[in-house]
């Protein structure tokens, strides 16, 4: 098999139990989500950390000292 089929394989398999919830449970969408976030929470607390930095990093050239301007 070609490596684009096998992470698509990959992909269902990591979705397959989000799915079933979703369908079979009143407010699964709901319950799946919550789930799928607790499961994966390390992994998008890196993510949004990292975005947090290149956030920072970017405000501090497109306005420079934005970050010790006094605020109210």
């Amino acid at each position: 098999m070609s490596l684009r089929i096998t992470r698509f394989i990959a992909c269902i398999r990591g979705a397959a139990p989000y799915l079933a919830i979703e369908l079979i449970l009143p407010g699964g969408s709901l319950i799946a989500l919550i789930l799928w976030l607790v499961k994966n929470r390390s992994s998008l607390k890196s993510r949004l950390t990292g975005a947090q930095t290149r956030i920072r990093t970017a405000s501090q050239f497109i306005v420079p000292g934005a970050s010790t301007a006094p605020t109210l």
